[in-house]
């Protein structure tokens, strides 16, 4: 008869995990794939189901020592003062509320956070920065930013900047990655810099000016990171380490 090991974790930070929700769905869910890259980060994940009460969000991040935003739905255009235009995406009105509380607290009380495709995106415009609404209709690229394939193969390079905290991270100038958007940082937040972009200049990477807080992905490092690929579970273990 198997037996139960009592084993303690406290030393571990938790990694609050931005879920997604549907809108008309009545439950929150959250991808595995981001739950297995913290855990074999060497944090504890933790899915934070999705609500609209900001200070039901309030009360979820004192249980958290660092955040990831997740992929998902485009961003409203209005949440960053721009009309919409007829290329845009589906919006989540109510997801984009819970994801803009999240990362507003978050960065202010000084918890670690890493922003994933929409993730990357919501944060730069919760700190003031806008988007593209559609890369192919206002951005003159050859380049395919939204791959048919599944985000579990490499399609394109990204070019990091010197001296930049990513380049540190991963050790290397370029990497080899996913690319499945049609959104994409335009103006960068004031508190952030650009520290990647692809061949055509497009926006690929961020991070915060003034510090290690903020740390901005426009791939999907967790498709990789998952199955414990270097370099990109080191984005994970990073944001483990910042949140100790």
């Amino acid at each position: 008869m198997a037996m139960l090991v009592a084993v303690s974790c406290s030393h571990k930070p938790v990694i609050g995990i931005s879920a997604s929700h549907g809108n008309t769905a009545s439950s929150s869910s959250g991808g595995d794939s981001y739950v297995e890259s913290v855990r074999r980060a060497g944090g504890i994940p933790l899915i934070l189901p999705f609500t609209t009460d900001s200070l039901a969000i309030c009360e979820m991040l004192d249980h958290i020592d660092g955040l990831i935003m997740t992929g998902g739905e485009d961003v409203n255009p209005a949440r960053y003062g721009h009309d919409t235009i007829p290329e845009l995406g589906t919006v989540n009105d109510r997801r984009d509320t819970f994801d803009l509380c999240l990362v507003r607290n978050a960065v202010r009380r000084g918890i670690p956070v890493l922003g994933i495709c929409r993730g990357e995106q919501v944060t730069n415009v919760a700190l003031g920065g806008t988007l593209w609404q559609d890369i192919p209709a206002q951005v003159d690229t050859m380049l395919v930013h939204r791959q048919p394939e599944s985000a579990s193969v490499k399609t394109q390079t990204i070019y990091i900047s010197e001296g930049s905290r990513l380049r540190e991270i991963i050790g290397c100038d370029s990497l080899l990655t996913n690319s499945k958007h049609h959104q994409a940082v335009r103006d960068i937040a004031p508190s952030l810099k650009v520290t990647a972009v692809a061949a055509d200049g497009v926006v690929e990477a961020y991070e915060s000016v003034a510090n290690d807080l903020v740390l901005g992905i426009q791939s999907h490092p967790e498709a990789f990171a998952r199955d414990g690929e270097e370099p990109y579970l080191s984005i994970f273990r990073d944001l483990v380490k910042r949140s100790r």
